[in-house]
């Protein structure tokens, strides 16, 4: 594979209203895209006519200029494909769960079992290679049917909410994880509500409202061209660090969190602590900033610098501000 396309998609599902309409998308290989939105505008339903499990209404989906539908039987032994229930047999062991699906995927019992070996191992997931599934948590259940997708080595691979259970030390593994097999050759498509973490590892987002593409692009063009108003700042103080927290609610700023100002100091009491690093939103230009950096140097706050942080996904999706659903 080396692009999918889907060329002006639209669906319904009660003939009036369309789940999508008039999508246009484009998945390369080797690519992550993050398909973001809020519940009801379609990201669902475009996964799975990109898996070929639902025939669009209108428009195309092709693999490298052929069409996906007429070849959807052969298409699909080189898709895995995760969608909103995670498909797992409570009986079943992990290890026989994934071997059972190799099999399905007309694996031979030696390549099979040398590949559950592999992904067992890729979820870290090799101890528990005997447990039931009914006796693992939810997370190790989640990791279970993510590696369920990656069994049979698909070219394309397409996720719905695959962190959904993950707690952070589970999430950064699937992020390297998805990022290495990207590496090797595989487009994945992700789609998940938890923006902060695709921003770190995907290359091209699309955001979809009611059932239409409003943005799309490389992240980094993304987040260039709907930089917010309301922007992170790192603001670092050496003395005067309650007053500095006072100056910043007064122009509004929204506090999310302070810590030390190095890694070797002790955490950062702001009642108590004089010195310390701000991470704060202020809604606004630079004018806004260079106001608020000379209202705390008035009030004799010792500020030693106060920087801009790059903006990410979740701040471009609050700033288009239309959270709705269709």
């Amino acid at each position: 594979m080396e692009h999918v396309q889907c060329r002006q998609i639209r669906h319904s599902y009660d003939g009036v209203r369309d789940a999508i309409g008039g999508l246009d998308l484009e998945i390369k290989r080797g690519e992550v895209l993050a398909l973001i939105g809020p519940n009801g505008a379609g990201k669902s339903t475009t996964l799975r006519i990109l898996a070929t499990l639902q025939r669009p209404d209108e428009g195309s989906v092709t693999w490298d200029g052929a069409d996906a539908w007429t070849d959807r039987y052969a298409l699909r032994q080189r898709i895995g494909f995760l969608g909103d229930g995670t498909a797992l047999y409570p009986s079943m062991t992990a290890a026989g769960y994934l071997r059972f699906f190799a099999e399905c995927y007309g694996l031979s019992d030696a390549d099979a079992k040398k590949r559950v070996a592999v992904v067992l191992d890729m979820f870290d997931l090799s101890t528990k290679a005997e447990a039931t599934i009914s006796a693992l948590s939810k997370g190790m259940r989640q990791r279970l049917a993510i590696a369920r997708t990656m069994i049979h080595d698909p070219e394309l691979l397409l996720l719905d909410e695959p962190a959904d259970g993950l707690d952070p030390l589970a999430r950064r593994q699937l992020r390297d994880v998805l990022r290495r097999v990207a590496d090797q050759g595989v487009g994945i498509v992700v789609s998940s509500h938890i923006l902060r973490e695709l921003d770190r590892f995907v290359d091209t987002v699309a955001l979809i409202q009611k059932g239409r593409l409003e943005v799309h692009g490389g992240v980094e063009e993304v987040i260039a061209d709907y930089d917010v108003g309301r922007r992170l700042h790192h603001v670092e103080v050496t003395s005067g660090l309650a007053t500095a927290l006072e100056v910043l609610r007064k122009h509004e700023g929204l506090i999310e969190g302070v810590e030390p100002l190095h890694k070797d100091e002790e955490a950062v009491d702001p009642k108590t602590s004089a010195r310390g690093r701000i991470k704060v939103r202020i809604h606004g230009d630079e004018r806004r900033a260079a106001t608020i950096l000379k209202d705390m140097v008035l009030a004799d706050v010792e500020v030693i610098s106060m920087s801009k942080v790059r903006s990410d996904l979740e701040d471009v999706y609050q700033s288009i501000g239309r959270d709705e659903v269709s």
